[in-house]
């Protein structure tokens, strides 16, 4: 009494093995007990246990026939199964693994479970596990005729008894290893449903028919990139003209100079102004600096006539560059650094532009 029992079934080549687990209560020598299986749950497994030997079939009709497998898991919510393969499998390609394996399910083949020898099985083209070992006499599954694999695990009796398989997954596991997941039946259902739900609530979003949804989506990326280009264009323009007014009010030192800081999405952006400003000096040099992401940015860089005349890239972002928590150096003509401080940027641009004035 208020005895509970587990019972786990996995498959196994050559043997059908269970596992069973007391979870609560005791049991004496001697006790009455009933064993029974869930049938619904044993259903299950069996629909993803056959499933697996289609997909192989299938993986092995469409990718090749170095398709091995390597691996599985049979559950009775899913099946997962691990195959060798040198790249990754297509949108393509799975679909039309998938269309394969429900062809043969809407067929109806027989699914067959004999014993015979391994030596027979092997004449007979039987495909084993790689490195497995085998006793004299193997087990063989056969569906219809196009599948036939050593086996001891339960199956179902007819391949339309899965009704439905889904690949829900698929990608790599390690070097030339793959892993497909899928489901069937009810389970499968279930999959199919919560993608038109998922498709169905975009369509919601963007105001549009289910079967318009990728359209629209399309058009509203282009969209998106085209404000983001247009944004892009505004700020470059805002950006040339405050650089005409830095410009403008260049320090004269011997050379022209520009110390600064300036609005910067980036390194790169940094660099983009910094070259626009030697252009629009005609040489001379700069020390500019940003705030992007939380991080202070700092670049100098000079031209040659400004490094003849004693300015030095590397030199600067080395003093200032601690100033803003960071490090950094270069070359006498460019160098470049960051920092985690982005509150002392000014500061850090003072002690620069005194150095350039003083020096």
């Amino acid at each position: 009494a208020g005895l509970t029992v587990e019972d786990t079934w996995f498959p196994m080549p050559g043997l059908v093995a269970h596992h069973a687990e007391v979870t609560e209560g005791t049991l004496r020598i001697g006790d009455a007990v009933t064993a029974s299986i869930d049938h619904m749950r044993r259903e299950r497994i069996r629909r993803n246990h056959t499933a697996t030997h289609l997909l192989h079939w299938a993986l092995r009709l469409v990718l090749g026939d170095h398709v091995r497998q390597a691996g599985s898991l049979v559950a009775a919510d899913r099946l997962r199964f691990d195959f060798t393969h040198f790249e990754a499998v297509t949108s393509e390609q799975l679909e039309k693994i998938e269309r394969l394996v429900n062809a043969k399910i809407m067929e109806n083949h027989r699914v067959l479970a004999y014993e015979t020898s391994l030596v027979s099985a092997r004449e007979a083209g039987v495909t084993a596990l790689f490195g497995e070992k085998y006793g004299d006499f193997v087990r063989v599954l056969e569906v219809g005729n196009f599948s036939k694999e050593l086996c001891g695990g339960t199956h179902v009796a007819r391949t339309s008894e899965l009704g439905l398989v889904k690949i829900v997954s698929e990608g790599s596991i390690g070097a030339n290893l793959r892993r497909i997941e899928a489901t069937t039946s009810f389970d499968a259902m279930d999959a199919i449903y919560g993608e038109e739900d998922v498709l169905t609530r975009a369509a919601e979003a963007l105001r549009s028919r289910p079967e318009e949804v990728a359209e629209k989506a399309v058009a509203l990326v282009q969209r998106v990139r085209d404000a983001e280009k247009a944004l892009a264009d505004l700020k470059r323009k805002d950006a040339a003209g405050g650089v005409d007014e830095l410009v403008g009010n260049a320090l004269d030192v011997g050379y022209r100079i520009v110390v600064a800081r300036v609005d910067a999405d980036g390194a790169k952006e940094l660099r983009d102004l910094s070259d626009l400003m030697r252009a629009k000096l005609g040489g001379g040099a700069v020390v500019l600096a940003a705030e992007s992401d939380g991080k202070a940015l700092l670049l100098a860089a000079g031209s040659d006539e400004a490094v003849e005349g004693g300015f030095d890239a590397g030199g600067i972002v080395r003093e200032i560059a601690p100033l803003v928590g960071g490090r950094g150096g270069g070359r006498p003509s460019m160098a470049q650094a960051g920092g985690d401080d982005p509150a002392r940027i000014d500061e850090a641009l003072e002690v620069a532009r005194d150095a350039l004035t003083t020096g």
